[in-house]
């Protein structure tokens, strides 16, 4: 993208958050007299790309607001559980990137969370055996992805206190705490690698929260799925609703025949 056409984009989201500043929503015919000057085609692929990064989020068939909830949207510290709260304090002395992702991420997104669960911590990968080693001291059970046998011992499971997954990239965060779209993609790896402690059912519900409240951007979720190398599922997750009946069947039927 040129700068000409990088600034043009920006422009055109400055001067519709203007029409929208008091959470009032616009149809797509409203939003084309609005911009008379540019062609309705390139309006309609703007709005797509804004919706795309969680900056305009559809309201109804063809009407758009803005989205309510910060671009960074982190829980913030003061709401993550207690636990979490020690282990942040500890790892953050010690220079490495890291974020607290998971469950601690999605507090106030999510009508239920456990009232105990082990820490996701996420730091690069030179700071992973130092930071286990260094919590391990301070009384913390801590595991992490090379343990994961380990993790699928149901005795040692329910004591875990953190589980440390790398990380490449640390931009899905904010002030050491994941956003939302990095926070749940971390999660489902945690829960369908690791046997983390929260039930299939469980995590399709929380997606489906986080769908319903129109909070996630698809772009920050594929840039999280890159990061953790899980893009191709992710992907297929994210176009399901596309598929048709019949693609649908074929893929139950192939999931079927791999069991």
């Amino acid at each position: 993208m040129n700068t000409d056409e990088r600034t043009a984009k920006e422009i055109f989201y400055k001067e519709l958050k203007g029409y929208m500043q008091n959470g009032d929503e616009l149809s797509v015919k409203k939003i084309y007299s609005l911009f008379p000057e540019i062609n309705p085609k390139t309006v309609s692929w703007r709005l797509h790309e804004l919706v795309q990064h969680g900056k305009i989020h559809r309201t109804g068939h063809g009407y758009y607001a803005l989205t309510e909830i910060s671009e960074n949207n982190p829980a913030g510290y003061v709401y993550l559980q207690k636990k979490s709260q020690l282990v942040y304090d500890v790892v953050i002395d010690y220079g490495y990137d890291f974020y607290i992702t998971g469950l601690d991420s999605l507090i106030g997104l999510l009508l239920h969370i456990p009232e105990k669960y082990p820490v996701l911590l996420v730091t690069e990968d030179a700071g992973i055996a130092e930071m286990q080693e260094i919590l391990s001291q301070k009384d913390f059970i801590v595991m992490t992805e090379k343990d994961r046998k380990i993790i699928e011992n149901s005795t040692i499971k329910n004591k875990i206190d953190v589980i440390i997954l790398k990380g490449k990239d640390f931009s899905l965060s904010f002030e050491h705490i994941a956003q939302k779209e990095k926070g749940f993609i971390d999660l489902y790896y945690a829960v369908t690698r690791m046997d983390y402690g929260v039930s299939i059912p469980e995590l399709s519900r929380i997606y489906q929260s986080l769908q319903r409240n129109n909070s996630l951007s698809i772009a920050k979720v594929k840039s999280a799925a890159r990061d953790r190398g899980i893009s191709t599922e992710i992907n297929w997750l994210i176009e399901i609703n596309k598929a048709s009946k019949k693609v649908l069947e074929f893929m139950s039927y192939q999931i079927k025949e791999a069991k």
